[in-house]
């Protein structure tokens, strides 16, 4: 059985069209189906149309896209599940390769517009030029998902398939969540040419370019600690050590060496990305064993695993070690200079080293509270 769930809000001018495509098709296609219109609140004639043309009608609560078909779609009667906005902008008649895919064994199948037809004055050229490009793309980037258009409103998925995604968002980013769910937990996808057509809403879009886009591109950094903490924690850390390493390399053999370019003093300002990466880095680790992704296996594979692995005391001793070895440089320092221990060292070099063991001191730092952080949440000690 096939079940149709169409949101809507304030689409009396063209909610009744969308049903009545929508049970012709099946009709047609000689299927067993039924339609439902989630209804977030309308003011005008929509439940009434919906009913009239032939559709089930399910009052939704809470407001919002993701969350009117969050609280519409457990109430489906069908195993698969085809849905579609209410403006006719996705014309309801063309179902058939949705439901012959899922019929085939895929569990979500989604359009894409690019790859269909774009009627003129459809979509505006901010969002097919420069919004769904770049979102789809920095999808791909975090989540491997591999389509073509993370914003095609017209998609099929079975009702299992629903379940397994767990699905929490509330707004337009639901349409990202449901992709990056979809695949995380492994579902059988595929994507097909979807057609666009110009709305026949005689009201303003509900959607929101900027708004809207923003929280299609906060969901994805919130669900990409990866990419949101490490990739530019990382980053930073190691311009930090090689510049370090470089010019203390420099300092120790050949002091003279590009001091014209790279004076002795600079060697200070690498603290700034050195830590400040590390301090990112440690927040990613954190946001990683707090955030839901852990749920999913398909992502962050390589950090669930560290983590997996983790244990408080391997993180403690490793923080005491660092302690241990910035606080010998120090104390190494301070002998030399009063007490001329040790061989000698020019000024420069023991600069050098009084900002490398600080930097020791504090990694060893972070090392020891993250841990007790990961403790608190991975071990279940409270």
């Amino acid at each position: 059985m096939i079940t149709i769930v169409i949101p809507a809000l304030n689409e009396e001018a063209t909610v009744g069209i969308c049903v009545k495509k929508a049970l012709e098709t099946m009709r047609n296609l000689n299927v067993e189906g039924e339609v439902i219109v989630a209804d977030n609140g309308s003011t005008d004639n929509t439940e009434r149309i919906a009913l009239e043309a032939g559709a089930r009608v399910i009052k939704t609560e809470e407001k919002g896209y993701g969350a009117t078909y969050r609280q519409s779609i457990p109430h489906a009667l069908g195993e698969f599940i085809i849905v579609g906005d209410a403006d006719d902008s996705y014309n309801f008649e063309e179902i058939g390769p949705f439901i012959e895919k899922l019929k085939e064994g895929y569990e979500f199948v989604i359009g894409n517009r690019f790859k269909g037809k774009i009627e003129k004055g459809a979509m505006p050229s901010l969002h097919r030029y420069v919004g769904t490009p770049v979102l789809t793309g920095i999808m791909n980037l975090f989540f491997r998902v591999g389509i073509g258009d993370t914003n095609c409103g017209m998609r099929g998925f079975t009702k299992k398939a629903f379940e397994k995604m767990k699905l929490k968002t509330s707004g337009m980013e639901f349409a990202t969540e449901m992709v990056i769910k979809a695949s995380a937990v492994g579902l059988k996808i595929c994507e097909i040419p979807c057609n666009l057509y110009k709305d026949k809403r005689d009201h303003p879009p509900h959607l929101n370019t900027w708004k809207d886009g923003w929280r299609y591109l906060r969901f994805m950094l919130l669900f990409a600690p990866f990419w949101t903490y490490l990739v530019p924690g990382i980053t930073l850390m190691s311009i930090g050590i090689l510049g370090m390493v470089t010019l203390f390399a420099r300092d120790c053999t050949a002091p003279q060496l590009f001091v014209d370019v790279v004076k002795p003093k600079y060697f200070s300002l690498l603290l700034l990305p050195l830590l400040v990466g590390s301090q990112i880095v440690s927040f990613g680790i954190i946001a990683h064993s707090l955030s839901y992704t852990k749920h999913y296996n398909n992502i962050n594979k390589g950090i669930s695993s560290l983590l997996e692995k983790f244990k408080l005391e391997k993180g403690l001793l490793t923080s005491l070690f660092l302690f241990c070895v910035g606080s010998l440089i120090i104390l190494y320092l301070i002998s030399s200079n009063y007490w001329g221990v040790g061989p000698f060292i020019g000024d420069t070099v023991r600069n050098d080293l009084s900002f490398i063991a600080t930097a020791v001191i504090v990694f060893g730092t972070q090392i020891f509270y993250t841990s007790f952080l990961l403790s608190i949440n991975i071990l279940k000690v409270i």
